[in-house]
């Protein structure tokens, strides 16, 4: 059968793709722009009356499905693994939230494990773009477990998007793949970073004086990396390289100036490797069509062996807390889940084996008003440990660089106090004396 045939055989409406899922079903969405928008989701959502103990797991969901209503929370049960939106975080807030840990580069595992430990038929639902000549969909801009999560789905939805840019990489899927497709067509989600503070200014300027010519760098998400970009972007470095999860703000103008050309770099030369992106309509015009860029799931772009191939890697990640062991904590404020793992454990270890490699790890010396310092004695109750001490390398605050690469808990400390809140330092020695982390000076 023709491609062609195989997709209008099994194009319907979204209220007829509703009807695919199932009482007791597990299904997931994409990180971010690679979920579908709300016609689909919405349509499935409709059915709680007829639908029993199903369960979706999304993360980064940008758009407010109504099954995430309190009213629907009968017919379904909502995980997630990355809070970094604020549907997400009103829904840890609720108390109904139910969290899967993963790393990025082993969410499709984590997939695996769940149906294995709890068995159920599972399914994909996802944004393409349309079909080429040949009869290839396109995952576009959101690469990070799609086809993970399609090898191991029951059945697979595709919302059809003439807008989803096409990108190259691991992103073409064949038509005879998917249970169903519905043709929708919408505007592209645009996320321009949001104004940096000024403590977040700081932090980017000393981030950048520690990258040099040739290395390759990755960047979190959130307002810092597009201050990183400007700065770079005015800076006289030259022949980075970009190995990441999320192409970073800014990159475009970065490649058009020559900073970023990935010359040097040993795995996938001269290519800019990311597994999704999130930002303006400039960036996304760069990313479409253009063969400097691949889209990687993130089993290889986050996976620290591959990440580790690299020289100099430089992955620059922010923060919620950090104790005076160096335990770096980014998912959750006490037990409100705010973040997820996401990259950071995986690329701070891939940094770490990397030769020349550094993990450079952001937090504002404070909370909102100075009111607590966010370097801390001991860790909150209920923190999840994002980066354990062994693999925290770099810390970053307003007020300066911690190296803690080599040094003991002793020195760590002494290196987090320095970098802390002048009105917390005091503090924040006392609680190092008591933990024993500052010795007695014996003459």
């Amino acid at each position: 059968m023709r491609w062609q045939q195989i997709y209008k055989k099994r194009l319907m409406s979204s209220k007829e793709a509703a009807g695919i899922v199932q009482s007791g079903d597990f299904f997931c969405t994409p990180l971010a722009l690679g979920q579908p928008s709300s016609a689909i989701m919405d349509d499935i959502a409709d059915r709680k009356e007829e639908l029993k103990d199903v369960e979706y797991w999304g993360n980064l969901v940008l758009r407010p499905y109504k099954l995430f209503r309190p009213e629907y929370r009968k017919a379904f049960t909502t995980i997630s693994s990355f809070y970094n939106s604020q549907i997400l975080q009103e829904i840890a807030k609720s108390g109904w939230d139910n969290t899967l840990t993963t790393r990025d580069a082993d969410a499709g595992a984590k997939y695996m494990e769940r149906k294995r430990t709890f068995p159920r038929r599972t399914g994909t639902i996802i944004q393409v773009a349309p079909p080429d000549e040949h009869g290839f969909v396109n995952l576009g801009i959101d690469t990070c477990y799609t086809e993970d999560m399609m090898d191991h789905s029951d059945w697979i939805i595709a919302q059809v998007n003439p807008m989803m840019p096409r990108t190259y990489g691991e992103s073409n899927f064949h038509v005879s793949r998917f249970t169903a497709f519905v043709e929708h067509e919408e505007p592209i989600l645009l996320l321009p970073a949001r104004e940096a503070t000024d403590a977040e200014v700081k932090m980017a300027a000393f981030a950048v004086s520690l990258i040099k010519d040739r290395d390759c760098i990755q960047v979190g998400i959130d307002a810092i990396p597009a201050i990183i970009g400007n700065l770079l972007e005015h800076s006289d470095l030259r022949d980075l390289g970009i190995h990441t999860e999320m192409v970073p703000a800014r990159t475009h103008r970065l490649v058009e100036k020559g900073i970023i050309t990935g010359k040097y770099k040993k795995t996938n030369p001269g290519k800019i490797v990311s597994a999704f992106s999130l930002g303006d309509r400039d960036l996304y015009d760069f990313l479409e069509n253009n063969p400097l860029c691949e889209f990687r799931p993130n089993r290889y772009c986050s996976r620290p062996s591959i990440i580790a191939q690299e020289d100099n890697v430089v992955a620059i990640n922010g923060c919620i807390e950090v104790d005076l062991a160096g335990q770096i904590v980014s998912e959750s404020i006490g037990n409100l889940m705010r973040s997820g793992t996401g990259g950071q454990l995986d690329f701070a270890v891939g940094a770490f084996w990397s030769k020349g490699g550094r993990a450079i790890n952001l937090v504002p010396s404070t909370t909102v008003n100075d009111a607590a310092s966010r370097i801390v004695p001991c860790l909150s109750k209920g923190a999840r440990v994002t980066v354990p001490g062994n693999y925290a390398g770099f810390v970053v605050t307003e007020y300066g660089i911690a190296d803690l690469y080599g040094r003991t808990e002793q020195e760590k400390a002494a290196a987090l106090i320095h970098i802390a809140h002048p009105k917390f330092r005091e503090d924040l020695e006392k609680s190092a004396r008591e933990r024993g982390m500052i010795k007695k000076k014996i003459f």
